[in-house]
């Protein structure tokens, strides 16, 4: 009898649950689209919560994780989208996020990865951290850890396990390229703490401002604006680097600001949303000299570094030069949800001012130039450095 009574109480909250899931899902319908098939979308999610109600009062096990039973359930549905880059976050995961992108501050290895051909992929390793010292790369398919396989794992239990206190290690079993045999590579966490922008000042005549950004956050547009500004006050500075190289990109909003940076006016990009509706974001203008400019990219540059790459090259303002970017041209919105977790879901496409989709394609560069393996030289900044001399100095002879 309180057996009953039990299961009555909990099917009329499960009822409840339903009926305020079910109001709030209409709610939204009705707002988006002013209309709906009530009866259809009650059809659709019945057999979910026949479901749930079959494993609570029937499984063999009584003790189970309902938090983990519906985190499961939503990242089941987000993966029926085929789409990597929407994807669920649990609390721990979405604050992890939020203080990456507003701090740059964070326990762990220091790789940004991505599910690329349903296996886990390392976009690119965050330069002067453990996994970069480690010798990990662009592209590298992470196959274990601690000798457990990635297939089917999703991707935020795979970050909330390569993160971590300082100290502890990890072992990937890494699949780079066309070797047959594992990679097993030993990592011990550190704190990562990401500055977004480095300055030099380079070439024979010290003459070329190199600058390299690793990500685009919130500090990158006034750091890249202190540099630009101690550059144009030194006269000797007649051409500009900026290395773009294994940067996996960060807010729209910075890469914006960043190319406004360089490209004085015209579109950055375009935005399309789900109803073909685009928007052309124009540059912001800058009061900077037209250094000769060129932008060195690879595999591990995406998103905003494609933006950035895009926007410099369909203008004519500059030439890229190394290799072929990642192809990642869609943006991505996080939507906080009631107990803190979070889904970033893909709101828009990006096309360069030309109107390229590089989605999948990337971004092929002006100059190609690949690095040459087991060299301590870096051959594309070297290659950077001869051609922008040159042209430094035919400018030269030009204006002569």
């Amino acid at each position: 009898m309180v057996k009953i009574k039990r299961n009555k109480i909990i099917t009329l909250i499960t009822i409840f649950v339903l009926v305020s899931i079910i109001s709030g899902f209409i709610f939204y319908n009705v707002r988006a689209n002013g209309k709906t098939d009530e009866e259809e979308l009650f059809n659709n999610l019945e057999p979910f919560f026949e479901t749930l109600n079959l494993i609570r009062f029937e499984y063999v096990k009584k003790d189970i994780d309902l938090d983990k039973v519906i985190q499961g359930a939503i990242r089941g549905m987000l993966k029926t989208l085929d789409d990597p880059y929407t994807r669920y976050m649990d609390p721990e995961g979405l604050k992890r996020e939020q203080e990456d992108m507003f701090l740059g501050r964070f326990g762990g290895l220091g790789i940004i990865i991505s599910i690329k051909d349903d296996q886990l992929t390392i976009i690119s390793p965050i330069e002067d951290t453990p996994a970069y010292g480690a010798g990990i790369k662009a592209g590298d398919k992470i196959a274990e850890i601690d000798g457990k396989s990635t297939e089917g794992m999703a991707l935020d239990e795979a970050v909330n396990i390569l993160r971590g206190e300082k100290g502890t290690e990890v072992t990937l079993g890494i699949k780079r390229g066309n070797i047959e045999e594992l990679l097993e590579i030993t990592i011990i966490r550190d704190i990562i703490e990401v500055k977004a922008v480095k300055k030099e000042v380079m070439g024979r005549n010290n003459n070329i401002g190199y600058i390299r950004i690793t990500t685009f956050n919130i500090n990158t547009e006034p750091e890249l604006k202190e540099v630009l500004n101690e550059f144009k006050k030194d006269s000797d500075i007649q051409g500009i680097i900026l290395d773009l190289r294994n940067n996996p990109g960060g807010l729209l909003d910075s890469a914006i600001e960043v190319a406004s940076k360089f490209i004085k006016e015209g579109p950055v990009v375009h935005i399309k949303d789900r109803d073909g509706i685009v928007a052309t974001i124009e540059s912001r203008g800058n009061k900077y000299p037209e250094w000769p400019l060129f932008v060195l990219v690879n595999e591990g540059s995406a998103s905003a570094s494609e933006i950035v790459a895009g926007a410099i090259q369909d203008t004519g303002r500059g030439k890229l030069m190394g290799e072929k970017t990642f192809g990642k041209g869609v943006v991505q919105q996080v939507f906080n949800l009631y107990n803190g977790s979070g889904i970033a879901i893909t709101t828009s496409e990006y096309f360069t001012p030309n109107e390229r989709s590089i989605n999948h394609i990337g971004i092929e560069p002006d100059i190609l130039v690949e690095p040459v393996e087991d060299s301590e030289q870096d051959m594309q900044l070297n290659k950077a450095i001869q051609f922008l001399e040159e042209e430094i100095k035919q400018s030269l002879v030009i204006s002569e």
